[in-house]
């Protein structure tokens, strides 16, 4: 983990005390899996997911290696210039021209608040 960075856990706690946001735990095959719902609309702008690293292409990690991601909607244009970054990805299972990947224990924590903060927005 990187320093500054984000674990799960302090993001599930950013969102409960800043957007009072419960994760959802839709799927029983992916009990890891958790969807952030604006209350107003019931609209997803997040999901958090621990994905095997090669799923996700990451040459730094085993193939096997779960890897926690954020899901976060963007403008198109942003997300481009997001991915340049080797730790946000195109997002995975999700629209590509509108989401991006967000490896966690690697991106600084004021960005992945801003990242949701915009997804939030743009999903209001």
């Amino acid at each position: 983990r990187r320093r500054g960075s984000m674990t799960r856990d302090e993001l599930l706690a950013l969102v409960a005390d800043r957007y009072q946001t419960t994760p959802e735990y839709l799927w029983e095959r992916w009990p890891g899996y958790a969807v952030l719902r604006n209350t107003s609309n019931q609209k997803w702008y997040g999901v958090v997911m621990d994905v095997p690293a090669g799923r996700l292409g990451l040459e730094d990690a085993a193939p096997d290696e779960r890897v926690d991601i954020l899901n976060v909607k963007g403008d198109p244009d942003d997300a481009l210039v997001l991915r340049l970054s080797q730790d946000i990805l195109p997002a995975y299972h999700m629209s590509r021209r509108n989401w991006v990947s967000v490896r966690l224990a690697r991106v600084p924590s004021e960005l992945v608040g801003e990242l949701i903060e915009t997804s939030r927005r743009l999903t209001a």
